[in-house]
């Protein structure tokens, strides 16, 4: 489908001045006036603006602060390049985690603004009489979607953190447990659930819905069923939010899965993404993955290839020749946007996924968060693990298999229920690598490519530790809140 957008943040700066300015007043005042909330045009600006840290959390142009290098350069997919200079990314490359790294800094900072702009939202609106009643259920579904994503990323990289659920509590408040935080991260997207519509129009795309709620409550499930928690209660749960998307949702597989990423296409696959527009979110994210420096690939001058992020060679090499997903999600070589006669030869394998035109004033490139295809695996890995390699189970992997080789070549049959566990998590490395899911499934699994999370070694011989099993919370939060405890080790 042609993708015709609005940006979110553009809806937002309709009615609010620079996001520097909202920061500046974070966390007490952020639309909290009186004078606000008065109409039902008012209550949506204030959901527009729910959005807009997420293009803080997932693309800066201090590159050292982009979190999304905390999901992948300890995992087993990807590495820095040290040419760029950036010394925190470096480290979180060797397993050096450090409280004074900016990227923990960004990463629980702009949570907190998320959490605190989704509680001020919640309050505001829940009893507002001004607002109509089907303004004021999605509104709430959509701060309560936030703030539970919000958490459950939290939780992923520290375990337990603060809880704040209103928009003024106590200034120092203490850690709750993780299991406090999952458990309310699966509270908020219950609500979110409840009160989402299934789709909007068009031009409202990237707003959370329905079933984006259900999607990452399997995925919240699933998380919780493994490390640290091992809950295998939640194992049912994962699998039966997952079918319901399955059967019920309005996704399917993209025929080319390059869609996802197209700038030019509004991929069916796509269940949540955070919405980018050149002019409003500069720097492209696909620049921390473009060729470095070679900015004759660029459309027009000026733009921006930092080059930050490269693929693992060893995770390239492991990556098998015959599955067509190779030549898709790897390049070697790369032809100019600007003059297609010219043909750049990298110097070794690069990202592909994220290949796309960037310009000056950034990219129309959207950051795709979840897909359809990782909810195929998330039912079929708890589907197994609860009553062994059904037929259904099957069914769900080679959905996304099928896909990727164009029939059923590719196809798996046979599998003892721990062969079918070792396939799906191999699956979800070679249809979700460099997504943002390599080592939170390294966390929850606590396995790698070489067995054990602790087998694992990067590009410089070295494993991670049981200390880098959380993050450290940042040294600015610990010299403002005393009743904060640290992770062990840091």
């Amino acid at each position: 489908m042609k993708k015709y957008k609005i940006s979110l943040l553009f809806l937002s700066l309709l009615f609010f001045s620079s996001c520097s300015e909202w920061l500046e007043e974070e966390p007490l005042t952020f639309l909290n006036s009186s004078n606000f909330y008065q109409n039902d045009e008012e209550a949506t600006a204030a959901v527009y603006a729910l959005y807009q840290p997420l293009s803080d959390l997932y693309a800066q142009p201090a590159y050292a602060e982009l979190i999304w290098a905390l999901w992948e350069l300890p995992g087993d997919q990807t590495y820095s390049n040290s040419g760029v200079g950036v010394v925190a990314q470096d480290q979180l490359d060797r397993y050096e985690f450090d409280t004074e790294i900016k990227n923990f800094e960004h990463w629980w900072k702009f949570s907190y603004v998320i959490i605190n702009r989704s509680n001020t939202v919640i309050e505001n609106i829940q009893e507002n009489e001004n607002i109509s009643e089907g303004v004021k259920k999605t509104a709430l579904g959509e701060a309560h979607f936030m703030r539970g994503l919000a958490y459950f990323e939290l939780a992923v990289g520290w375990g337990g953190v603060p809880k704040i659920l209103e928009g003024v509590e106590e200034l120092y408040p203490s850690r709750s447990s993780a299991v406090d935080i999952f458990n309310q991260a699966v509270a908020d997207l219950t609500i979110a659930e409840e009160n989402l519509p299934v789709s909007w129009e068009e031009t409202e795309y990237g707003r959370a819905t329905k079933y984006a709620a259900k999607a990452y409550l399997a995925k919240i499930y699933l998380t919780m069923a493994g490390y640290p928690l091992q809950d295998a209660s939640k194992l049912s749960l994962a699998a039966s939010k997952a079918k319901e998307v399955i059967d019920d949702g309005p996704y399917e597989l993209a025929a080319n899965v390059l869609d996802n990423w197209n700038p030019e296409q509004m991929a069916q696959e796509q269940i949540f993404v955070v919405n980018r527009k050149r002019g409003l979110n500069w720097p492209a994210f696909a620049s921390y993955w473009a060729p470095r420096m070679h900015v004759e690939l660029a459309p027009e001058p000026g733009a921006t290839y930092f080059g930050a992020f490269y693929p693992n060679l060893e995770f390239y090499n492991w990556y098998p020749d015959e599955d067509p997903r190779k030549g898709l999600f790897f390049m070697d070589e790369v032809t100019s946007y600007s003059d297609p006669s010219l043909t750049v030869e990298l110097p070794f394998p690069h990202v592909a996924k994220y290949y796309t035109p960037i310009y000056s004033d950034g990219s129309d490139q959207d950051i795709v968060r979840l897909r359809f295809a990782e909810v195929l695996l998330i039912f079929a890995e708890a589907e197994n693990e609860q009553n062994g390699p059904t037929s259904e189970a099957f069914q769900a992997l080679n959905r996304v298999r099928e896909r990727a080789f164009g029939d059923d070549s590719g196809d798996l049959a046979g599998l003892s229920k721990d062969e079918f566990r070792e396939a799906v998590r191999k699956e979800r490395s070679l249809e979700l690598c460099f997504e943002g899911t390599s080592w939170p499934d390294m966390l929850r699994t606590r396995k790698s490519r070489n067995g054990s999370i602790f087998d694992y070694k990067n590009i410089g011989n070295i494993s991670p530790s049981e200390t880098n099993l959380l993050f450290p919370i940042p040294a600015t939060e610990m010299l403002a809140n005393s009743n904060l405890e640290q992770n062990p080790g840091y």
